[in-house]
């Protein structure tokens, strides 16, 4: 190896350099570049000679004429009859690729690849530069001269060009003279030209047998090197096992990278937007950012919470904002081995977050050798929105959106109106607002007649700027199963969410209400399912599938699964309800009485809680218990438009039919609660032969 030190080490490297450098046309140049020196078994200086021919050949073809311009490659210069023409740096770049395979189409894959190599973007980026190109060259696309567009596929350059140096070849530039104060050139070794090497000219040299079979060793091992380095550049390898075996990914919220300056709404925000953009891949299952929100503290450990969250790898960062500047570093953990794939920093103005989005999201799909179509391709580096601040203002009402209380809401409501004002053409600012009034009016925040009209108004404007969004079609489809009870509606929206987005949990969820409301149980504990597939640790996934196990009346299971939703988040409320009710339907109304107290205890005593614990002491046969919680009731429905379908149970439990009916019927005309259920509620069960029962079912278009 200390051989390599001397002259011909010193050459190799020369020459590797050159060969790692050149922008070959072909895998194949460089190989046959490297087999003919090998049979010719060269001198150290003849070697030197077809070096520089080839590295004088690699300068070749790089001025081009057309028209009355010139574009200098090298020193990347665009020339109008001698004058300079400013041209954005990719412009260049893409401009260059054209004329390079002048008279060629050149698919948008291909510049894409080609320009932007490591990096995700959207197609309109290619567009933007090809108009940047047409107005230097002073041509519309309308009427080319230079740039043909071939709708759907790419572009073709179809000047009259000229290439200086293959002009300048033909005109007799056939050989080289000798390079003054070169070492090691003769007269012979001078005439030495890159035709020689083309047509295996034969060359003659007196050589000892040592130095012949040392430079031979040494020609050998440089010419294995180089085939590798070209090949391992052009010849696409499959990704090793541990890479090829990932398919599943979760990103966790980012931390602060000053522990006293949190800033959880964009921690959480920025998670959430690289969720959004990597879910566009079909090929990579994406844990919701519901799945990930609880990994917020600083001692949470990527690859721990990968494991919780049954995934192949972890997408693990940090992020700071101080002013107009952002500092962002982020890092690929494998789960199973706990190995970091790949890391990157990132330090920019809060102005370049969308840039920052897109490096990572681009670094990540080729971290784990993920092939995309020229659809993912675009969809990968959409961006929902161009203002940063429209996007902070997004982030924050999301974070509140998330916190799920009327205060809350009422913040969330601000923040997107504020996105909206910002940006008036953000998709996904009104659909985050219409899932405020929403949720708002089936909670009873708000008063369900005004508040779901402003959702449904919001969410077709979304629909209307961004047909592609998964999010706004499941809202849609809840709006029309709640407010316009119009179920054909509701589930076309929904199959329509799960096409865009399978891997969406929300609209599993409301997908599986529709499903028990129209009496088809076994549907909606399979979406149910599918949902918690989507997010093994929502506490609310698992509530839902033990409702619809509940709704099918299969109670032991329904019990099971409650209880299974309370190993996972102890203190979630609607469990307890949940439970306490499919106990009642089993008769252990005191088991019942016990979850419904706990739920109380931890909720507060809200609508819902107190009309099921009515309905248990009712019953039990314990009566001026459940009459004493009648009052409240009544009270609560000042504030609450839930009351009055919960009162309806609570009157059915005693007994009192003509309330039980005017309850319903005023939960119908308000659309409160979960009037939906009106088919197959069990605890309606004694009000179904009266004839009043089937005539409110026909008004909600849910006859049998």
């Amino acid at each position: 190896m200390l051989l390599l030190g001397r002259c011909p080490g010193a050459l190799l490297e020369s020459f590797l350099h050159f060969c790692e450098q050149a922008s070959w046309s072909k895998p194949i140049d460089a190989a046959q570049l490297a087999w003919k020196l090998f049979r010719k078994s060269l001198t150290c200086s003849e070697f030197f000679v077809i070096f520089r021919i080839a590295e004088m050949s690699k300068q070749k073809q790089q001025i081009y004429e057309f028209d009355n311009f010139r574009i200098d490659v090298p020193n990347r210069r665009l020339l109008r009859n001698g004058s300079p023409v400013v041209l954005p740096a990719k412009a260049f770049d893409v401009l260059v690729v054209l004329i390079e395979n002048n008279g060629r189409l050149v698919e948008k894959d291909e510049l894409f690849s080609r320009v932007w190599p490591d990096q995700i973007v959207e197609e309109s980026n290619l567009t933007v530069q090809v108009s940047a190109i047409r107005k230097a060259l002073g041509e519309r696309k309308e009427n080319p001269h230079f740039i043909v567009t071939v709708a759907g596929h790419g572009y073709r350059f179809i000047g009259d060009l000229i290439n200086l140096d293959q002009k300048n070849e033909e005109c007799g530039a056939i050989s080289q003279p000798p390079v003054e104060g070169e070492r090691g050139i003769d007269e012979n070794e001078s005439r030495l030209t890159k035709d020689s090497v083309a047509t295996n000219l034969p060359l003659h040299a007196k050589r000892g047998g040592w130095q012949t079979l040392l430079f031979l060793s040494l020609l050998v091992f440089a010419i294995s090197l180089v085939i590798f380095l070209v090949l391992k550049r052009t010849v696409s390898t499959p990704p090793p096992a541990s890479v090829a075996s990932i398919k599943s990914i979760a990103v966790l919220p980012f931390k602060p990278l000053v522990a006293s300056e949190r800033d959880e709404s964009l921690e959480i925000g920025m998670a959430d937007t690289l969720i959004t953009k990597l879910g566009r891949i079909g090929q990579l299952t994406v844990r919701p950012t519901s799945a990930v929100r609880q990994y917020t503290k600083l001692e949470d450990e990527a690859a721990k919470a990968g494991r919780e969250l049954k995934v192949d790898a972890v997408l693990d960062g940090s992020i700071q904002r101080v002013g107009d500047r952002v500092r962002v570093a982020v890092r690929l953990v494998r789960v199973e081995q706990g190995e970091t794939l790949w890391t990157e920093q990132f330090d920019e103005t809060f102005l370049n977050i969308f840039a920052v989005q897109d490096a990572i999201s681009g670094k990540v799909v080729g971290a784990l050798a993920v092939r995309l179509g020229g659809d993912e391709r675009s969809r990968l580096g959409k961006h929902d929105t161009e203002s940063s601040e429209a996007y902070e203002f997004y982030l924050k009402g999301r974070y509140f959106w998330d916190k799920f209380t009327p205060a809350d809401h009422q913040k969330a409501t601000d923040y997107f109106n504020q996105a909206i004002t910002k940006d008036p053409g953000y998709a996904l600012a009104y659909a985050g607002l219409s899932d405020t009034y929403g949720a708002s009016a089936t909670n009873g925040w708000l008063r369900p007649s005004d508040a779901y009209p402003k959702a449904k108004l919001t969410v077709l404007k979304a629909l209307s700027l961004d047909d592609t969004l998964a999010e706004a079609h499941a809202s849609f489809g809840a709006i029309t199963m709640f407010y316009d009870m119009d179920w054909a509606s509701a589930e076309r929206e929904y199959k329509r969410a799960i096409e865009l987005d399978p891997d969406y949990e929300g609209t599993y969820e409301v997908y599986s209400y529709l499903l028990c409301a129209l009496g088809r149980p076994d549907e909606a504990i399979e979406k149910a399912r599918r949902g918690l597939q989507a997010n093994p640790l929502s506490g609310a996934l698992a509530n839902d599938l033990g409702l619809a196990y509940y709704q099918a009346r299969r109670y032991n299971e329904a019990i099971t699964q409650y209880q299974k939703t309370l190993e996972m988040e102890p203190n979630r409320a609607e469990a307890m309800l949940g439970l306490g009710m499919a106990y009642e339907q089993k008769g252990m109304y005191d088991a019942a009485i016990n979850e419904y107290q706990k739920a109380i205890k931890t909720l507060g005593r809200t609508s819902p809680h107190l009309a099921q614990l009515g309905h248990a002491y009712a019953m039990l046969g314990r009566r001026s218990q459940a009459v004493s919680l009648i009052g409240e009731l009544k009270e609560l429905s000042k504030q609450s438009f839930r009351a009055s379908y919960d009162a309806a149970i609570l009157y059915t439990g005693l007994g009192e039919r003509d309330k039980a009916f005017e309850q319903l019927n005023k939960a119908y005309e308000e659309r409160s609660g979960w009037i939906i259920y009106l088919r197959v509620e069990p605890q309606f069960d004694p009000l179904r032969a009266d004839a009043r029962y089937a005539s409110l079912l026909q008004r909600i278009n849910l006859s049998p």
